[in-house]
């Protein structure tokens, strides 16, 4: 059912009517042709069968003398003549009262049985019998001769005749309801051809119009409904040619904010940024050149004083560079555009005054100025500029101002990331300072403590010797105790001596320091620690600053662990890349919280924060790992090159 549906319903309009017509014409033809041929051939036999009474009668009447005085050739002419007139008589027959046949029509012969096929009461006027035979239906009729006492008159009548009138009958229905189908399919198609043409206007332009055509229109043909359609359609496609301006002015706004929102937070110096920002919102607007100008930093204007600042043109598209000199050199003085700084609003300037510098470019109709602002404070303008005098808009000088803002947010923004990164090159000076002027110290200290407190230990051990040499043998014992104190002092020296400035790391590099370290960490902390050094090939060094961060941030870490740790097992991994070395300290003790650890104000903290400037100041990166029972882990890699 659904494919019978979708087969009829798809033809087009003019088929549907057309056959809609042309079908209604043919079926209201059809059924009155049988209508009438049903019914002409009822009332053609009808009479066939009264003209057939009429003809049995008149030939009982005529036959009733000649059977009385037996005169059968008289009667054979009588049935021969009966034939002659009648052309739709088949046969004809007479019987005598007991049945037997005197006459008959038949050429080859009585048929056998005929006879009795009808049969006639003698009360009754006739009697009517339809036998089928060869030649098709025969419309048998008796007729009582005498009241039946004479005999039975029976002629056949064929149905020929009736035939013959209703096929000519229906012949010439069949050619009216051709001619009438004509007319009507005729009619049809001026009626389609009527409503189908504005119809298939409208689809033209519908096709049009999906295809992003909005400018096709269909002529109303008439004041009907399909003229009302057409009007209906020609304004919406007005409506919808609006909406798509609205819609492309916005997409092309949103573009635009879209472009110098990108360039604005693309990684890169200011000038760029700027420069990348306007050239976006020229293509974005389709315009021919642009300008950027940033008031000076240290005379930024503030309040009614924003045309006493100096201009530094940062960006200059699409005109000569002399323009914008002379724009420099005027500070932008006795120009409409300095109501933008003041007023703190988008200006446009059309037509350009007889001062305007723009001018000379001879191209330029009309300007806009736009304040770039931030916080309500004005750092800058943004100027744009079109060939046309009525090329910007209230909707477009809105999207200047919202770019103006964003510019502005821009320059603030990269003002605070150069104040940021200056402090924070002053802050790395100074920290390198201090660290360079610590090692420094601390290597003064060791040379100190080995130099003149190792000698001063060292003769005092050499005095106590000398002094118990000369004493008896009872005061001798106990001089031995002071010279192991002594000894012991000495060696206490030379291991914070070593510990403050380690001869190897400057005579034989990390590894030979670490290994003397790790060594002497074992032996005074009773710990479990082990060293792992790859990539250390050659006795190739380190880079001095890296030895030296590398040394100082495992001993800080190893200090820790031995203070704070509890731990019963160390393990430290140096790893040399290609590009940079990668140290690991981890132990098993009892851990802490990493992310609350840096909270705390206590000589924990104030390490691991050292051991991070260390990393950073030679740009690299430092990160600790620990949980409370799980142990933790100190990771730091410095690049190399």
């Amino acid at each position: 059912m659904p494919k019978l549906r979708a087969w009829l319903l798809r033809p087009g309009v003019r088929v549907k009517i057309m056959g809609i017509v042309l079908g209604l014409v043919l079926l209201l033809g059809l059924g009155i042709t049988w209508q009438v041929r049903a019914s002409m051939t009822a009332t053609l036999t009808t009479q066939l069968d009264q003209r057939g009474v009429s003809i049995a009668r008149d030939l009982a009447a005529r036959s009733t003398d000649l059977i009385l005085i037996n005169n059968t050739y008289a009667l054979y002419g009588l049935l021969q003549d009966t034939l002659l007139n009648n052309a739709d008589l088949r046969y004809a027959f007479v019987l005598d009262s007991n049945g037997r046949v005197l006459v008959h029509s038949f050429d080859h012969g009585f048929p056998r049985g005929l006879a009795e096929e009808n049969t006639v009461g003698s009360t009754d006027r006739a009697h009517t019998v339809v036998l089928m035979s060869d030649e098709g239906p025969i419309h048998d009729i008796a007729v009582p001769i005498f009241d039946g006492r004479a005999g039975i008159a029976r002629v056949g009548l064929t149905e020929h005749s009736v035939h013959a009138a209703v096929d000519g009958l229906t012949r010439q229905l069949l050619l009216i309801t051709l001619a009438v189908s004509l007319l009507g399919v005729g009619a049809a198609y001026l009626l389609t051809l009527i409503l189908t043409r504005p119809i298939l206007t409208l689809v033209d332009a519908t096709q049009a119009v999906a295809h992003g055509d909005l400018s096709r229109k269909t002529p109303p043909w008439s004041d009907d409904e399909i003229g009302k359609l057409s009007t209906a359609f020609n304004r919406m496609t007005d409506e919808l040619a609006q909406a798509q301006g609205a819609m492309l002015r916005r997409h092309r706004e949103l573009a635009a904010l879209n472009a110098v929102a990108n360039a604005v937070n693309a990684p890169a110096p200011l000038t760029e940024t700027l420069e990348r920002s306007l050239r976006a919102l020229l293509d974005s607007l389709n315009l021919p050149a642009g300008w950027i100008f940033l008031l000076d930093r240290e005379r930024a204007p503030v309040a009614d004083s924003a045309t006493s600042a100096r201009v530094q043109l940062t960006c200059w598209i699409g005109l000569s560079p002399e323009i914008g000199a002379r724009e420099v050199e005027t500070g932008l003085q006795g120009c409409p555009c300095t109501s933008a700084l003041r007023d703190k609003r988008a200006v446009v300037v059309t037509p350009l005054p007889e001062r305007c510098p723009l001018r000379d470019a001879h191209t330029i109709a009309s300007h806009v100025t736009v304040p770039i602002l931030s916080h309500a404070r004005v750092l800058g303008v943004l100027g744009v500029a079109s060939e046309d005098a009525q090329a910007f808009s209230m909707d477009e000088v809105k999207l200047l101002e919202a770019a103006g803002q964003q510019l502005g947010v821009a320059v603030e923004n990269a003002r605070l990331w150069d104040d940021l990164r200056e402090k924070e090159r002053v802050r790395g000076q100074l920290l390198e300072k201090v660290i360079v002027a610590q090692e420094e110290e601390r290597k003064r200290i060791a040379r100190e403590l080995h130099d003149d407190t190792g000698q001063a230990i060292t003769s005092l051990m050499v005095g106590l010797r000398a002094t118990s040499d000369a004493c008896d043998p009872d005061v001798r014992t106990r001089f031995e105790p002071l010279r192991e104190i002594a000894a012991q002092t000495l060696e206490s020296v030379k291991r914070l001596a070593r510990e403050l400035r380690p001869p190897l790391l400057d005579d034989l590099g990390l590894p030979a320091a670490l290994e003397r370290y790790i060594s002497n960490y074992r032996v005074n902390f009773g710990l479990n620690a082990d060293l792992q050094m790859t990539g250390f090939r050659d006795g190739a060094r380190l880079p001095a600053e890296a030895e030296l961060a590398l040394y100082r941030i495992i001993q800080e870490s190893l200090t820790n662990v031995a203070k704070h740790a509890r731990a019963k097992n160390v393990s430290v991994v140096v790893e040399r890349k290609p590009q940079a070395v990668v140290a690991i300290v981890e132990d098993d003790g009892c851990g802490f919280d990493a992310r609350t650890v840096f909270e705390l104000q206590d000589e924990m903290k104030l390490g691991l924060h050292g051991m991070r400037e260390r990393a950073e100041l030679l740009g690299g990166r430092l990160r600790i790992e620990s949980t409370p029972n799980a142990g933790s882990s100190v990771f730091v890699e410095i690049p190399i090159q």
